[in-house]
């Protein structure tokens, strides 16, 4: 669907009457096809659209401080980055990433091999 490839393509920030307006929908049909081909309403479309942008920045290594992705992420402020969260994952960002972001493991030598055994003829 069109639709959602604008959403997915904005990050979930597009307003709604910017993506109606791009399909040649209204509003109201454009919710109406959304929520029978996803089963959500525009508004939630673009929420779950902008928690999937921050959890994908959030497994990077170098994800940036929260306020700051809540910023990248089209969120109005760190507090419903918070939100979403709470409400989408049931946990808060620093969790969610600390059970999935692991710590590099330190490079370890390698043993040395074995010498061959000798052959006898």
């Amino acid at each position: 669907m069109r639709a959602w490839e604008l959403l997915a393509r904005s990050g979930g920030t597009a307003r709604v009457a910017d993506v109606a307006g791009e399909v040649g929908w209204s509003q109201r049909h454009l919710g109406e096809r959304l929520r029978r081909e996803t089963g959500l309403a525009t508004k939630a479309a673009a929420r779950v659209i902008r928690f999937e942008r921050a959890c994908t920045l959030l497994r990077r290594p170098s994800a940036p401080p929260l306020a700051e992705l809540a910023a990248v992420c089209g969120y109005a402020d760190q507090q419903h980055l918070a939100r979403d969260f709470r409400d989408l994952a049931g946990t808060t960002a620093s969790t969610w990433r600390a059970e999935r972001v692991l710590p590099a493991a330190p490079i370890r030598p390698r043993p040395p091999r074995p010498a061959p055994a000798p052959s006898h003829p």
